[in-house]
C-alpha cells in the first residue's frame, strides 16, 4: 500500500504529456542522459527539453528515480530499484484453494470429492498400508535376521576422554588422592556422554590406551552400567575402582533429572535375574556409593 500511495502522490505532478516525455527508466547509464533532448523523435524527448528530463535536477519537486508501475528492473546493467516498483516475484504468492464456493469455480458443490464413496467422507481415509483387502506388501515379504527383545544399548565412554575431562576440570575440583565417586549423571552434566542415553553407560579402554600409546594414571571411582575387562584392569592398576550398577528406564531418568520428580524420587528397581550376572548391585537414588554405604550402616 505504501508503494501505491507513493505512485499516486508522484502522479499528481505529471500531466499527460509529461508521463510520456519525463518518466525516467531504471537504467543508470550516463550515456543515455547526454542523448536525451536531441529531437530524434524517441520517447526521451522531442527536442524542446534542455535538461534531458521533464524537470531539471534542481527542481524541488524532483525526488530521485521515478518508475512507472510495471517497469522492469535491469539488474544486469545496474538498474536502480525504486520503492514504487517493489513487487513479489511471479508465483511467490499462490492463491488459496477455496472449496464449495459455487460451480463456476470448478470446486463447488462436492468440492472436488465426487459423489459418495469412502474418499468423499470426512475422516474416511483407509489406514496406512491398507491395499483394499489384498495382502499388503509388508506381509508378503519374509522376515530376515533375528531380533533380541532383551537387547540393551549403552553409550560408550573411553578412558582417554575421561582422563582429558578430569584434567580440564570438567568435573569440578577433583581430589586426585581421594576422589569422589563419579556417576552417570556426572558424565552427562560434564558433556562426556549423550544426554539421551537409553539404558546406561559403558566404559571402554579406547584405541589409544589399547595400543599402548598412552597410559591411564588417574585414580577414579566410577559407577556405570557396564565396563570392559581392559578398562577395569587399567582403572584398578591406577588405584581406582569401578562398580557396575543397574537402573531401569525410570530409575535412570530419576538419576539424570531428579528435578523432574517434584513428589519425590522413585525407589530403585531390582535387577531382573537375567541381568544379575552382569552387574555388581542395584543403583541407588538419589545417587552414589556413599548413600548406599550410609543406608547399609543404618
Amino acid at each position: 500500500m505504501a508503494a501505491v500511495a507513493a505512485v499516486r502522490s508522484l502522479g499528481r505532478f505529471f500531466d499527460d504529456g509529461g508521463r510520456a516525455r519525463g518518466a525516467r527508466t531504471l537504467t543508470n547509464s550516463s550515456s543515455s542522459s547526454s542523448s536525451e533532448g536531441k529531437g530524434d523523435g524517441d520517447d526521451a524527448g522531442d527536442g524542446d527539453d534542455t535538461g534531458g528530463s521533464f524537470w531539471g535536477e534542481d527542481d524541488p519537486r524532483f525526488r530521485g528515480v521515478v518508475a512507472l508501475p510495471g517497469t522492469p528492473v535491469d539488474h544486469a546493467r545496474g538498474g536502480v530499484l525504486a520503492l514504487n516498483a517493489l513487487r513479489d516475484v511471479d508465483g511467490a504468492r499462490k492463491a488459496r484453494k477455496r472449496l464449495g464456493r459455487g460451480t463456476g469455480s470448478g470446486l463447488g458443490k462436492t468440492s472436488g470429492r465426487g459423489h459418495k464413496g469412502q474418499k468423499s467422507r470426512s475422516g474416511g481415509a483407509p489406514r496406512l498400508g491398507f491395499e483394499g483387502g489384498q495382502t499388503p506388501l509388508r506381509l508378503t515379504l519374509p522376515k530376515r535376521g533375528a531380533h533380541n527383545p532383551h537387547a540393551m544399548t549403552f553409550d560408550p565412554v573411553n578412558l582417554d576422554a575421561l582422563a582429558a575431562y578430569v584434567r580440564q576440570g570438567r568435573f569440578g575440583e577433583y581430589d586426585y588422592e581421594n576422589p569422589r565417586t563419579l556417576t552417570m549423571k556426572d558424565f552427562v552434566d560434564a558433556g562426556l556422554s549423550n544426554r539421551k542415553i537409553k539404558h546406561g553407560i559403558k566404559v571402554l579402554a579406547g584405541s589409544k590406551l589399547n595400543a599402548g600409546d598412552e597410559k591411564f594414571d588417574i585414580k577414579v571411582k566410577l559407577e556405570v552400567s557396564r565396563v570392559s575387562a581392559k578398562a577395569r584392569e587399567m582403572i584398578e592398576s591406577a588405584g581406582g575402582s569401578v562398580t557396575r550398577v543397574h537402573y531401569n528406564r525410570l530409575g535412570l531418568r530419576a538419576l539424570l533429572k531428579p528435578e523432574k520428580f517434584v513428589r519425590g524420587l522413585p525407589k530403585p528397581a531390582r535387577a531382573p535375574p537375567r541381568i544379575k550376572p552382569f552387574i555388581d548391585r542395584e543403583g541407588t537414588l538419589p545417587a552414589p556409593l556413599e548413600a548406599y554405604e550410609a543406608l547399609q550402616r543404618e
